[in-house]
């Protein structure tokens, strides 16, 4: 193994193959405390509303975090994809649970439910106000082990515009709403003795920058942080009410790649994303691909990474922010 590749493995959790069972340890400690009604997503869940509710600061800043080492220089910066060695086929399904300030967005769980029916692992980037707002749902995810967890900040705030203190706010106490919640999860008496609770994960290790924007110092405030950063580099567009289930499918199916991260929703923004995944995973399947975490997708490869965040192209997230301010200063 490279000397990269060294540093990346002791980065990222053990690859699924050194791991327990996903499936027996989910029907271990998710059938133990949930039921399969409890478990199933509701058509209420997935909507957004208004809500002025808000975080308990005081209570996220007490939280201890562990100590972390730095990123190491080679691995600074956005990680795209990941390139593998010849003949792997492995691919990272990921979902954003954004939440920020004045909101409460939903839950998915048609998407969250398929992934589950299909047994098929995915990363779920989390925002800190997500997790509060949404305890138990939390606790779900924390607790199967198909799903790994990523920060997504705070409250979803965008890094390249944000201040030093921000920036910290939005890392430290991301993972310290992640830490609530996993804490949440341990104190319920059907956790205690249940198979797999001594591997959950007990720490973030990725960070997803809200928006997919960042400028230099918020790479830097990332990787001074111990956490990889992590975009993509396939594009669902889920978000966009006139793609069709079938136009997203689409994308998905003829951009996938080994080694390729795919970005979409879980928080209800997703009009038609869990439609699209029920066109698409069996098409990967078929052809041969299987479904990884970040992590372990990482632990398979070397990551591609640029020193920039864009959507699509290097610049394009120039172009998006420009339509925006002229969107704004319109309603002026």
């Amino acid at each position: 193994m490279c000397a990269l590749g060294l540093v990346l493995a002791s980065l990222v959790p053990a690859a699924a193959d050194d791991r327990p069972d996903a499936a027996n340890t989910a029907s271990t400690l998710l059938s133990g405390c949930w039921s399969d009604e409890a478990l199933a997503g509701t058509e209420p869940e997935r909507r957004s509303t208004w809500n002025k509710a808000r975080l308990d600061l005081d209570a996220l800043r007490k939280v201890t975090r562990p100590d972390r080492t730095p990123i190491p220089e080679p691995l600074r910066g956005s990680i795209r994809s990941v390139r593998l060695a010849d003949g792997a086929k492995l691919i990272a399904l990921t979902f954003d649970l954004c939440e920020s300030n004045g909101h409460r967005t939903g839950y998915d769980g048609r998407v969250i439910d398929y992934l589950r029916d299909e047994d098929v692992k995915a990363t779920l980037f989390v925002s800190g106000k997500w997790l509060e707002s949404h305890p138990e749902r939390g606790a779900q995810l924390i607790a199967d082990p198909r799903f790994e967890i990523g920060g997504h900040g705070l409250s979803h705030r965008d890094f390249s515009r944000a201040s030093a203190s921000t920036l910290h706010d939005e890392i430290y106490l991301m993972e310290a709403a992640f830490l609530r919640a996993r804490g949440r999860l341990m104190a319920k008496s059907c956790a205690w003795n249940a198979e797999g609770v001594t591997s959950l994960q007990d720490e973030l290790t990725l960070m997803r920058f809200p928006y997919g924007w960042c400028n230099a110092q918020a790479l830097s405030a990332v990787a001074e942080a111990g956490q990889l950063a992590i975009q993509w580099d396939v594009v669902t567009g889920d978000p966009d009410p006139n793609l069709s289930a079938k136009r997203i499918a689409n994308a998905i199916v003829s951009l996938a790649h080994p080694g390729a991260i795919v970005i979409g929703h879980a928080n209800g923004h997703g009009r038609n994303t869990a439609e699209a995944l029920t066109l698409a995973i069996p098409k990967l399947k078929e052809a041969g691909y299987r479904f990884v975490t970040v992590s372990e997708l990482l632990a398979a490869g070397e990551p591609v990474i640029a020193q920039s965040c864009y959507t699509e192209r290097p610049g394009d997230q120039r172009r998006v922010a420009q339509v925006k301010k002229r969107r704004r200063d319109r309603r002026k």
